[in-house]
């Protein structure tokens, strides 16, 4: 389901469709803002977390990317955590776990 544009907010990041959650990194590399956030494409109700991405060169228009990270079959999400800039590189760091405890 898409969402007509004129309808989303002018200053505030979404995803494109789906269910988007808290903001996990925010930090400036390479010229760009870029916003990682709690995202879950497949439906508008919480599921197996990705981290949506989002760029800005003025913090104000936004343009999303593909999800940065996506949960694997071995476990239920990609959850809390941030994003930082060391020796010249971007780094995500986030927590993870499996319902099943492996």
């Amino acid at each position: 389901m898409s969402i007509d544009k004129k309808l989303r907010p002018h200053f505030h990041i979404t995803g494109g469709e789906g269910w988007i959650n808290d903001p996990n990194g925010l930090v400036y590399y390479r010229g760009k803002y870029h916003a990682f956030y709690q995202y879950y494409p497949e439906a508008t109700h919480w599921g197996p977390m990705h981290w949506g991405h989002a760029v800005s060169g003025d913090l104000t228009h936004w343009e999303t990317l593909a999800p940065a990270l996506y949960p694997d079959e071995n476990d239920d999400g990609c959850f809390s955590g941030s994003a930082l800039v060391w020796q010249d590189k971007l780094w995500l760091l986030y927590t993870s776990f499996t319902e099943n405890g492996g």
